[in-house]
Order: structure tokens, then sequence, then C-alpha cells
């Protein structure tokens, strides 16, 4: 390849990096920005140490009314594990002597095909059409599934969600793709530590 060809090629090579590498540097401040309100709002403490490359993933963790909770930044496979990606993870502690469990997942194609096989019916025709669910134990999950734990994940679905939460054990974990970087992303956690607290709470109940 001649030298006049190098320098015609260069630029086009060089810029889509240049591009990738500005947004990966803007991506970053903005999850910073939205675990420093997280860290503001609840007083949790934050961990900025661990990076992937220019990856940033950081952590947060603390007590969030008498719970312990944890929100992570990681990398991990996709639903159906063809790919890795990034990935926001909030776990919660609860107590859960009965060994209770269930999954929540957006109802659409790829989850049909991941999770439809043993799914439940919550018996609401509005939710059952937006949610699949598994659970060891649907008459429980009906009561603790009431009007007001329906309506707060509804508006977490019109929020965007597409991930898992899952009860397991003592702790309910919820699970998206992709890092905390806009303002959805943002609202949708916090809407969710509120409503997993909430479950955690009434499971004592039921």
């Amino acid at each position: 390849m001649e030298i006049k060809q190098i320098i015609y090629l260069a630029p086009i090579i060089i810029i889509p990096w240049i591009i990738v590498g500005f947004i990966a540097v803007s991506s970053g401040r903005n999850v910073r920005k939205n675990f420093r309100k997280l860290e503001d709002k609840y007083g949790l403490q934050i961990d900025f140490s661990k990076n992937i490359g220019i990856q940033v993933l950081p952590s947060a963790s603390g007590v969030y009314r008498n719970r312990k909770i944890k929100i992570e930044s990681h990398i991990t496979d996709t639903i159906d594990g063809k790919k890795i990606s990034p990935h926001t993870t909030l776990t919660i502690e609860c107590n859960n002597p009965a060994d209770f469990s269930f999954l929540i997942a957006r109802r659409n194609r790829r989850n049909n095909a991941a999770f439809i096989s043993g799914s439940s019916l919550i018996d609401d025709n509005e939710f059952d059409d937006k949610f699949i669910l598994q659970t060891n134990d649907i008459d429980k999950l009906r009561k603790i599934f009431d009007f007001n734990t329906k309506f707060k994940l509804d508006q977490i679905y019109s929020l965007g969600f597409d991930g898992i939460i899952k009860l397991e054990g003592n702790c309910i974990r919820y699970s998206e793709k992709g890092l905390m970087k806009d303002d959805h992303s943002l609202l949708r956690l916090e809407l969710m530590m509120h409503e997993l607290c909430d479950i955690a709470d009434s499971m004592k109940y039921s």
C-alpha cells in the first residue's frame, strides 16, 4: 500500500475509534453522576475503583429502610447467553425462612423462549400480558402481588423494564442490561429499590 493511500485511509480508521472512545468516556461520566446522586439521596457508600479498560463499573452499598442493599455494575452474559455486556444489579436482603421463590421477566419473544416453561399466571389479564412469572408458591405470590405492587411494577414497566427480578434464598435481586447512564435508568432503579423493599416487607405477613 502506497504512503498516499495510508494517509487517506488513516482518518477513516482512526476517527470511528475516537468517536467510540468519546461516547464511552461521556457514558462513564453519566454513570458516576447517577451513583453520586444515590450517595447523596440515600447515604450509600460508593466505590469507583472497578474498571475494565475505559469502562467504569461503580458499585454502591448501604442500608435502606433497615435492609442491606447493594447496587453493582458488572460485565456478564445477556439473558440469552449469546454475548457479553454491561449489566446493573440491585440486591436487597430479606427474611425468607419458607424458601419462597419467584422470578419476574417482561413478556416478549426472547423471554418467552427462556422462561415460559413452568410459568404461572397471577389471574390479572393486564398484568399477565406484560410479565412472565415463575414461582414455587403461586398462592403466596398472589397475596403479595396486591393492587399496589402491580401498580408500581406497571410504572417500572412503563420506564423500560426489561430485566429480571428474582427472589432466591434471603435476597431479592433485580438485574438489567446496561449501566445506569441516564435519568430513566436511575428512576427505574430507585422505583425498584422501593418496590423490592415493599415486597420484602409484605412477605412477613403472607
